[in-house]
C-alpha cells in the first residue's frame, strides 16, 4: 500500500493540489486522502481509488495494479492505452474509427491468406 500513497501524493504535490482541494475533487475527505498517502488506511475502497485517479489523470488500471486490487496478468493490453479518458466524444469516436479500419484490414489479410493456401 505505501506505494500507491507515495504514487497519489507525488503526482498531488506535481500538481499544486492540497490534500482538501484533492478531497474535494475526488468526493473524499482530506484525512482520507492523507491516510492513502501515508499508508496508515489499509485497504482504501476501490471506488474512492479510482476518483483519485480521476482526478490526478492516472488511469484507473495504474492506481488499482500499485494498490494490489490487479494484477498485471488481469489487464488486457487493449485496457492499457493511455489518454483516452482525456477525449472528448468526437475523439473517442475517431479513435473507435481507427480501430474499426484496424479491424476491418486485419479480417481482409487473414481472408486473402486463406484464399490464397
Amino acid at each position: 500500500m505505501p506505494e500507491v500513497g507515495q504514487m497519489i501524493k507525488s503526482r498531488r504535490e506535481a500538481m499544486g493540489l492540497s490534500l482538501k482541494k484533492l478531497a474535494t475533487a475526488c468526493g473524499s475527505s482530506d484525512s482520507e486522502i492523507m491516510k492513502i498517502e501515508n499508508g496508515t488506511r489499509k485497504n482504501p475502497n476501490w471506488a474512492t481509488l479510482c476518483e483519485i485517479a480521476r482526478a490526478l489523470n492516472f488511469h484507473p488500471f495504474e492506481i488499482l495494479l500499485a494498490a494490489g486490487y490487479i494484477s498485471e496478468n488481469d489487464m488486457h493490453p487493449n485496457c492499457q492505452i493511455h489518454g483516452l479518458e482525456n477525449l472528448d466524444d468526437d475523439g473517442v469516436a475517431m479513435v473507435q474509427l481507427f480501430i474499426d479500419f484496424l479491424t476491418m484490414r486485419n479480417a481482409n489479410k487473414i481472408g486473402i491468406s486463406k484464399e490464397g493456401e
